[in-house]
């Protein structure tokens, strides 16, 4: 009974610690530098996607679980492949869905365990599978933290791309729930990202929505207030900033790098910043001989 208490205070502190203090430290530990901020990501999405390949690589082998039933269907599976894909590549049709999903997948995880730390305690997961899930779904938040308020805003013209892709996402887990995931032993549709049974807290329930699949009805106005909230939060975070060219951090080739790095990047509201340089103004003296300008400063000096 003590070590239950203690896990599900654990789960509180935790995920609740991580959703409110985390913003504040990256802005402070990122926030004036895009270069720093990339070379980060790098290194978090490159950790994500090494160890997860390596996950689903012993998993069907050393430890012989079924393969078709590992293939990654819910979001948070999906997002550990392809958030580090999309940030690594640099790949424009991924990038949008990668780091809208990805934060979406941790800060959901984290505020589920905040708000219902027993249903996580009382799951059939082992300790390290536990400790695994909250470190990988804290990698996402944080990646999606970085990502959107520091190196690059979210922009509500590309909104489409990101909704598109977390649309097919949801017809991927709907599919799965039907097919090679189906639950036989009840004789139901698996219960993928939620979509098919109520999970909510009846506190969060409107009475009645249990029943019929109206509690979707909820997801789905949580989720635009969410949008609207996380986009306006990401472009007042680069308001105020100077835009700064990606280094070669920023994910995609190190030739792609090079060709841009001689392109200045577009500010904050899409338009390219205009740098006129001028070349130095020319004096003539008396005796004919050129000299910089400056010079005319020495000359009354000297006067």
């Amino acid at each position: 009974m003590l070590m239950n208490t203690f896990w599900q205070v654990f789960c509180l502190v935790v995920g609740l610690g991580a959703v409110v203090i985390s913003p504040f430290v990256v802005m402070k530990a990122f926030g004036k530098s895009r270069e720093r901020a990339e070379k980060f990501m790098y290194r978090l999405m490159a950790f994500v996607l090494v160890y997860k390949i390596i996950h689903f690589t012993l998993m069907p082998t050393i430890f012989r679980q079924d393969a078709v039933k590992l293939i990654p269907v819910e979001i948070s599976s999906v997002s550990y492949f392809l958030m580090p894909i999309a940030y690594l590549s640099g790949w424009r049709i991924l990038k949008e869905t990668g780091r809208f999903v990805g934060f979406f997948a941790g800060l959901v995880q984290l505020l589920a365990m905040s708000i219902s730390p027993q249903s996580f305690v009382n799951s059939d997961m082992t300790n390290f599978t536990f400790i695994e899930s909250i470190i990988m779904h804290y990698s996402l938040y944080l990646g999606g933290l970085v990502w959107n308020f520091t190196i690059e805003p979210l922009r509500y013209k590309n909104l489409w791309e990101a909704l598109t892709g977390f649309l097919v996402i949801l017809l991927w887990g709907t599919l799965a729930a039907f097919t090679w995931r189906y639950d036989h032993v009840n004789n139901k549709p698996e219960n993928i990202m939620f979509i098919q049974e109520c999970v909510l807290p009846e506190f969060l329930l409107i009475p009645g929505f249990d029943k019929n699949h109206l509690f979707i009805i909820e997801y789905l106005a949580v989720f635009f207030v969410y949008i609207a909230i996380l986009y306006k939060l990401s472009r007042m975070a680069f308001r105020r900033r100077n835009p700064e060219p990606r280094s070669k951090w920023g994910g995609g080739s190190y030739r792609k790098y090079l060709r841009e790095k001689a392109v200045l990047p577009p500010n904050f509201y899409g338009i390219k910043e205009h740098v006129e340089y001028y070349a130095p103004i020319i004096a003539v003296r008396d005796e004919g001989a050129q000299a910089e300008k400056p010079c005319a400063r020495e000359e009354i000096a000297q006067g």
